[in-house]
C-alpha cells in the first residue's frame, strides 16, 4: 500500500508511526504492529521534513536524559533533512559543509556553557583588565592550562588506581582458585576418612563376632583388648 496524501501521512505520524529512508525513497512503519507502507514520491519533500524532525526529536530526548553522545550526529541529521527539501544532500561537498558548521557550533556551545563559566570563576580581581581584554584572555588561558594539567593528572591517577584494582582482582581470583583446589582436596580426604572409618568399624565388628570366638581362650582376651583400644582410637579421632 502507498501513502499518497499528506493528510494520511500526517495522521499516521500523529498515531506514532515512524519514517525510514532507503534508496527508493521513504517508508512509514508502525512500531507497535510492524505494519509498513511506502510513501509516494510526490510526498518526498513533506516526508523529508517529518523524517528530519523525528530524528532531531529522538536525539534531543537522549540529550535531555543525559546522553551527551550523539548530539552532533542528531543535529547533523536534522540539518541535512531540512536541506534535502531544497538540495540533494548526498553531494559530498554539502555533507562536509554541514559537518564543519555543526562541529564549530558544538565547539562554541560547549566552550560557552561548560568551560568558560568555570574559567571566569577562577579569575582573580587583578587578572581582569577591562581596558586590555587580551590580558584577561591570557589569564583565562593560564587557568585553562592549569585545569587541563589537573585533569591529566587526575586521569593518570585514575588509570593507576584502575591498574592496582585490576592486579588486586587478579590476586583475589588466584586465591579463590587456590582455595577451591584446597577445598576439593579437603573434601576428597574427608570422604576417604569417612569411608576408612566406616570400613574399620565393620572390620572390627566382624573380627569380634566371627573370629575371636573361635580363637583359644587366652588369645580371645588379648584380641578383645586390642580391638577395644583400636575402637577408642577411632572414637577419639572422630571427636
Amino acid at each position: 500500500m502507498v501513502v499518497d496524501k499528506e493528510e494520511e501521512l500526517q495522521a499516521r505520524v500523529s498515531a506514532g508511526w515512524r519514517l525510514k529512508r532507503d534508496a527508493k525513497g521513504f517508508r512509514i512503519w508502525d512500531p507497535k504492529t510492524g505494519a509498513e507502507e511506502r510513501v509516494s514520491a510526490d510526498l518526498e519533500d513533506v516526508a523529508a521534513k517529518i523524517y528530519a524532525r523525528q530524528k532531531y526529536e529522538k536525539v534531543k530526548e537522549k540529550l535531555e536524559k543525559g546522553g551527551v553522545e550523539g548530539g552532533l550526529e542528531g543535529d547533523l541529521a536534522y540539518i541535512i533533512g531540512m536541506i534535502r527539501t531544497k538540495v540533494d544532500s548526498r553531494a559530498p561537498i554539502l555533507q562536509k559543509w554541514a559537518e564543519d558548521i555543526l562541529w564549530w557550533q558544538h565547539l562554541i556551545s560547549d566552550t560557552a556553557m561548560k568551560i568558560l563559566p568555570d574559567l571566569l570563576a577562577r579569575l582573580r580581581v587583578e587578572e581582569i583588565d577591562l581596558n586590555d581584554p587580551e590580558k584577561t584572555a591570557e589569564a583565562l588561558v593560564r587557568h585553562y592550562i592549569e585545569l587541563r594539567t589537573a585533569a591529566q593528572g587526575a586521569e593518570a591517577l585514575r588509570q593507576k588506581y584502575e591498574e592496582e584494582i585490576r592486579i588486586r582482582d587478579e590476586k583475589i581470583k588466584m586465591l579463590e582458585d587456590r582455595l577451591k583446589l584446597l577445598q576439593d582436596a579437603y573434601n576428597q580426604l574427608k570422604d576417604l576418612y569417612d569411608s576408612l572409618a566406616a570400613r574399620t568399624k565393620l572390620t572390627l565388628e566382624y573380627f569380634l563376632r566371627q573370629i575371636i570366638p573361635y580363637l583359644p581362650r587366652d588369645a580371645q582376651e588379648t584380641y578383645r583388648v586390642l580391638a577395644s583400644k583400636v575402637q577408642k582410637i577411632w572414637e577419639g579421632a572422630e571427636q
